[in-house]
């Protein structure tokens, strides 16, 4: 009997890494095949609305600001950067930042209102009180952007067909040699940017992604505008069903961004990370599920049930293709200046990291957001935790 069942488990595990093994060869192609999308222009150039919330201070927040600031325009972009508290100091970060580009339109909004769940969106809500141009760029506040990303951005949406324009990105550790801040860098630049190409390349891109957005007004107006999106914890995906919705598609952006990484502690990161798994299982029950073969973990180490050749290449091999990934990943990508390469065994590392942070959230039934605790209801809904 104990034999049976140790030879049930080894060839299940097998087949776990086997369909690991494939992931990661389709992530290595969608990785090296990756081409972003290309518009013809706009005929005259476009309004266009750039709206940053923000919310505290973090390590790099100056940086990626002034990128923003800094990019040479074609197109007419009033920038708005808003805040739930009139103290907040990322808000006065942003007023002595602009004061150093004149030439830029910018506007400074504090608004406590909320609407819903997602206190990103009642932001984003409160900020476009006054009104939205033709185009509308919506970008996190920790994004690092290269030059020329944002006008590229811009015009890509200028494609016959296209209601949106989303930005692939990698990660920014805050400090420059800090091994948590670097350790989270590597879950973006190397889980997750190869899983978002692989599943644009599998089928049909249908999500947006917060770093750096851009749409028609239309389109969003058509969907019931942003507050369409205030109690759902994924407002990145709720963008990208407003975009599908209206007849028209998402494409990607020419460039990459970075997004900051700043959890000082592995605890913090680990809670962050949960967030973001947990939000796929709202959106995706049984994608969430499948994702297990792009991070196996421990689970390879049962081959060693029945060691040999076989056993040996199904826990190496993963391995292996996930750091040729990391490659591929740096050749066509980059990699942020203050990012150092994984080893192998700093990227088996981050694989059980990432398995332990998907199992914690196959039970865990709210998130914890900017110190607000919130339960999570059917289809990635928002209301706040009453003891859940």
């Amino acid at each position: 009997m104990i034999s049976a069942l140790s030879g049930a488990i080894w060839w299940s595990t097998l087949a776990l890494c086997a369909a690991a093994i494939a992931y990661r060869l389709l992530a290595l192609f969608a990785v090296a095949s990756w081409k972003g999308g290309q518009g013809p222009g706009w005929p005259l150039p476009p309004r266009v609305t750039l709206l940053k919330p923000l919310c505290g201070l973090e390590d790099g927040l100056e940086v990626a600001l002034t990128s923003f600031f800094a990019q040479e325009l074609t197109a007419k972009v009033h920038f708005v950067f808003g805040a739930a508290r009139a103290d907040d100091p990322a808000l006065a970060l942003s007023r002595e930042i602009a004061a150093r580009f004149p030439h830029c339109d910018a506007e400074f909004i504090a608004d406590s209102e909320q609407h819903g769940g997602n206190p990103k969106v009642s932001n984003l809500i409160n900020m476009a009180k006054g009104g939205l141009a033709e185009v509308v760029v919506i970008s996190d506040s920790d994004i690092v952007i290269p030059p020329g990303a944002l006008q590229a951005a811009i015009d890509a949406l200028s494609a016959p067909g296209i209601g949106g324009v989303t930005s692939l990105y990698r990660g920014r550790p805050g400090r420059g040699g800090d091994a948590v801040r670097s350790f989270g860098a590597w879950y973006l630049d190397y889980w997750s940017l190869p899983m978002a190409a692989l599943h644009a390349r599998l089928g049909e891109l249908d999500v947006t992604y917060g770093p750096l957005s851009v749409f028609r007004r239309e389109v969003l107006e058509q969907g019931g505008g942003l507050g369409a999106l205030a109690s759902q914890l994924c407002d990145d995906a709720a963008l990208g069903r407003i975009v599908l919705a209206s007849g028209m598609k998402l494409a990607f952006a020419p460039h990459i961004v970075e997004t900051l990484v700043n959890d000082a502690t592995m605890g913090e990161l680990f809670a962050h990370e949960l967030r973001w798994s947990r939000t796929d299982r709202g959106e995706h029950p049984l994608g969430n599920l499948a994702t297990i073969v792009s991070h196996p973990g421990p689970l390879p180490l049962l081959l060693m049930l029945h060691p040999g050749l076989i056993a040996a290449i199904g826990f190496i091999l993963p391995v292996l293709l996930r750091w040729l990934i990391a490659s591929v990943v740096e050749q066509k990508f980059g990699r942020a200046d203050t990012s150092p390469r994984p080893g192998l065994a700093g990227i088996w590392l981050r694989d059980l990291f990432c398995f332990a942070v998907w199992l914690r959230g196959l039970t865990v039934g709210h998130v914890e957001w900017r110190g607000s605790k919130l339960a999570m209801q059917r289809g990635g809904m928002l209301k706040p935790d009453q003891g859940l």
